[in-house]
């Protein structure tokens, strides 16, 4: 798995074969959290992830099965999810969003968003900063389907992201629940349509679009998180989680969101109300949390400069009306060139990383080169070190 991303090693002997796709995985179990139900205490539960978590569909369904399986104990749902939004987004912000909540459970949720770099990184880093912030937090990994995972797990194969997951599930000893093993098998017995608009006579109907549960793909989700969770239940205790090293030198084990006015900028931004504004208004629930404070710029050549202690920035903006191209100038060196396009019907925020920079102080200057019409806005810096305040 070395070979995964560079600068990662599997050093530390997994008790599973990564690659292969198992429904569950108990490891090391969820030992605190099943000792909190059995005292008949209060249990904070997070979920951390995508559209698939945010829709009012598994996370709901299992919070109500807890809830009738543990009438002792109080539930409080802690919902984190973010529509379009990976391991990377959630390792910088889990420390704002997430663990001042005082979770007691983290469902962590991102197979389906993985694949666009810094996987391993991403998730070593939130187990490590949720470990750093509590050792008695427990943590599960349920992984979600998309259309292209179907046929290599019907063959009982993960590749990819499913089996970086996997690795670090290993090393921590994380429980692990596949929630696409039972869709994908019965799709293969012909229970199932896996992707249609509508539903064929005799069978369960999963998704619309091939990604996003309908109510029946929900309900099946939420079975095997239960099944999953009573093969855990008896072990209960109050454990404090070990960390041990970090597998991946480059680890996302420091990481944060700066606020965009706290870059240093050129004079051509201006302050925007999300609320009122046009373009951030057309899908405002998903920018809020996305971009938060917000800027934007009407012309061409205007700056963002951002020093930070660390190996990479990412920025969160939303693309509009044409290509957009940004230059990115790290520590003096040739420009980078990013194009920034809008890939959705409405306006969606969207978040992209600078590539990777040697552990250090490191400064970048972002001019906008190319604006066609509209504006460029920008939010929120998701910082994978420390930033360092512009003067």
């Amino acid at each position: 798995m070395a070979a995964l991303i560079a600068g990662c090693s599997a050093r530390g002997a997994g008790l599973n074969n990564p690659t292969v796709a198992e429904e569950f995985r108990q490891r090391d179990g969820l030992p605190n959290f099943f000792e909190k139900i059995k005292e008949g205490q209060t249990v904070r539960i997070a979920y951390l992830g995508g559209s698939i978590t945010a829709a009012g569909g598994w996370r709901i369904k299992t919070m109500e099965w807890f809830k009738a399986q543990f009438p002792q104990a109080t539930f409080v749902e802690i919902n984190v999810a973010i529509p379009g939004t990976g391991s990377d987004f959630s390792a910088c912000r889990i420390g704002e969003d997430v663990l001042p909540q005082k979770p007691d459970l983290v469902f962590l949720e991102c197979r389906v968003n993985g694949g666009g770099g810094f996987e391993r990184e991403s998730v070593e880093g939130i187990v490590r900063q949720i470990w750093r912030n509590d050792p008695t937090t427990d943590i599960c990994f349920v992984y979600t389907i998309s259309e292209p995972m179907l046929k290599n797990i019907q063959a009982g194969k993960l590749v990819g992201f499913g089996a970086i997951l996997e690795t670090v599930a290993n090393r921590y000893g994380i429980p692990s629940i596949d929630m696409g093993v039972e869709i994908a098998k019965m799709e293969k017995e012909g229970n199932l349509t896996f992707h249609a608009a509508q539903p064929e006579a005799g069978k369960i109907l999963f998704s619309g679009d091939g990604t996003h549960p309908g109510e029946e793909g929900h309900t099946i989700y939420c079975e095997v998180v239960a099944r999953s969770m009573l093969k855990m239940q008896d072990h209960a205790a109050v454990v404090k989680h070990k960390l041990g090293d970090p597998s991946c030198e480059t680890c996302w084990e420091v990481a944060s969101l700066l606020p965009i006015t706290e870059a240093k900028l050129s004079s051509g931004w201006t302050a925007v109300d999300l609320a009122t504004d046009k373009v951030c208004s057309d899908n405002l629930d998903r920018t809020e949390v996305m971009l938060r404070k917000t800027v934007k710029c009407d012309q061409a050549g205007e700056t963002i400069t951002v020093g930070w202690n660390g190996t990479t920035l990412g920025f969160s903006d939303v693309p509009h009306d044409g290509t957009m191209v940004v230059e990115a100038v790290i520590d003096g060196k040739p420009p980078i060139t990013v194009e920034r396009k809008q890939m959705a019907e409405r306006t969606f925020a969207r978040f992209w990383y600078l590539p990777a920079q040697p552990p250090g102080e490191h400064e970048v200057q972002l001019t906008i080169k190319t604006l066609p019409q509209g504006s460029f806005y920008e939010g929120q810096i998701l910082v994978v070190g420390t930033p360092i305040t512009a003067k």
